[in-house]
């Protein structure tokens, strides 16, 4: 039972992100709101990969291209979930 749930836990893991980014990706159809999800997806990715890299070196995965893989794809959906509006660029009052 254990081996089954290994083996399935990647591809559980990597649906429910890519149903995420789905959703968030559907809602945006300005440019400036286009422009900052993808700046947030790009930041999201990195900071992923990074803490991707940190989950192989803790040993919780045997392999480390399940890190690689799917730390960028959670801080995509995570970025996408937690993108904020940054009203410092449009400065002034209205």
């Amino acid at each position: 039972m254990r081996e089954f749930i290994l083996a399935a836990l990647p591809w559980v893991l990597c649906g429910v992100a890519v149903a995420i980014i789905c959703t968030r990706m559907g809602r945006e159809k300005t440019k400036e709101n286009e422009k900052a999800l993808e700046k947030s997806m790009a930041l999201g990715m990195s900071l992923g990969l990074l803490f991707g890299v940190a989950l192989n070196g803790a040993g919780l995965w045997e392999n480390h291209a399940m890190g690689f893989a799917l730390g960028p794809l959670w801080g995509m959906a995570l970025a996408t979930l937690f993108q904020g509006g940054n009203d410092s660029d449009k400065g002034g009052t209205e």
